[in-house]
C-alpha cells in the first residue's frame, strides 16, 4: 500500500507548488488532487458554482509538468464534493455524466488510475443513471471510478453503496472505504462496514474521527458537516480514532488490498501541519510494518 494525502484542505491555504512544499517536508511523493488545486488555462475564466466542481478547463499540462519536475505521483482526482447537485440542477444526468468523463480526463492527463466522486445531493438511483456510461468510458480509458461513502446521504449505509456497485458492475467503477465517514453515519467502521463493501474497495480514505464534545479539551472539531440534529462530528489525529485504524489497515493488507490510501485530516487550516506531524509517521510506520 501506498501512502498519500488529500489536497483538499491544504488548496484553502496555499497554491499547487506550496502544497508540494509542504507535503516533501513530510517525506511524501502521492497527493490526492482536487479542482481547487488546480488553476484554469491561460485565457479561461472558471467562476461558476458548476466550473468550480469540475475538472474541464484547467491547466493540466502545467500541472503534470510541476508534479514530474517535483517528484509527484497522484493518487487519485477527486471530482468537486457538490458536483452531483450543481449538474444535474443545469442539465441533469447528462451533466453529471460530462464532468465524470471530464474528471477521467484528467485523471489520465495526470498519470492516475482513479477518479473519485461524491452522491452528495442526489438519489443514488440517479447517480447510478449517470454512472453507468461513466463508468463505461472510465474503463475504456483504464481508470476506476469510486464513489465515496459520506456520513449524512444515501451513500452512509454500506449496504447501499454495495447495491448500487453491484447494480453497475463495471470494472470501470467501484468505492472508496473511509472509516471515519461511516462511522460518523452511525455505522460500525470495521469489521462490519468493510466486510459489507469489501468486493468493492478501490480506494482508501483515512481520518481520526470521534464525537465531538465542547467539554473535551485537545479535540479539534473539522466541520458540522450538515448534522445540526445529531451529535458534532469531532476529529482527533489518526491514533486516537474512535475506530481501529491498526485492525483495518492490517485487514487491508491480508485482503490484498495494494493501493493508495490517503490521509485527510478534516481539521481548520492551522492545525493541519500539527495533524500531519503525528499522522504521517503513523500511518507510514503502519503501512511498512
Amino acid at each position: 500500500m501506498k501512502l498519500a494525502v488529500n489536497g483538499q484542505q491544504l488548496a484553502r491555504t496555499y497554491s499547487l507548488p506550496e502544497v508540494l512544499d509542504v507535503l516533501t517536508g513530510f517525506g511524501v511523493d502521492a497527493i490526492e488532487l482536487w479542482p481547487a488545486n488546480v488553476g484554469p488555462k491561460p485565457g479561461i475564466t472558471l467562476s461558476s458554482p458548476e466550473e468550480a466542481e469540475r475538472w474541464e478547463g484547467r491547466d493540466l499540462e502545467a500541472t503534470a509538468a510541476l508534479l514530474q519536475s517535483r517528484g509527484f505521483s497522484v493518487a487519485c482526482v477527486t471530482l468537486g464534493f457538490w458536483a452531483a447537485p450543481v449538474c444535474f440542477a443545469s442539465g441533469g444526468a447528462s451533466a453529471f455524466t460530462e464532468a465524470l468523463r471530464g474528471a477521467v480526463d484528467a485523471a489520465v492527463a495526470l498519470g492516475s488510475k482513479l477518479v473519485n466522486c461524491y452522491s452528495t445531493g442526489i438519489p443514488l438511483k440517479l447517480f447510478g443513471q449517470a454512472m453507468r456510461p461513466a463508468a463505461a468510458y472510465a474503463a475504456e480509458r483504464g481508470v476506476v471510478i469510486t464513489l465515496e461513502n459520506e456520513a449524512h446521504d444515501e451513500s452512509g449505509p454500506p449496504a447501499s453503496v454495495r447495491k448500487i456497485a453491484d447494480e453497475i458492475a463495471s470494472p470501470g467503477f467501484g468505492t472508496q472505504y473511509d472509516p471515519c465517514n461511516y462511522y460518523h453515519s452511525y455505522v460500525e467502521p470495521y469489521p462490519a462496514a468493510y466486510e459489507e463493501i469489501q468486493p468493492h474497495i478501490r480506494y482508501v480514505h483515512l481520518k481520526g474521527g470521534c464525537r465531538y464534545d465542547a467539554r473535551q479539551t485537545g479535540v479539534h472539531k473539522g466541520s458540522v458537516m450538515r448534522d445540526s440534529d445529531r451529535d458534532h462530528i469531532g476529529y482527533v489525529p489518526l491514533p486516537e480514532a474512535a475506530f481501529p485504524i491498526e485492525a483495518i489497515v492490517r485487514r487491508l493488507k491480508k485482503d490484498g488490498y495494494s493501493g493508495f490510501v490517503t490521509l485527510e485530516p478534516h481539521v481548520p487550516p492551522a492545525a493541519l501541519l500539527e495533524f500531519y506531524a503525528i499522522e504521517i509517521p503513523y500511518l507510514r510506520g503502519l503501512l511498512e510494518s
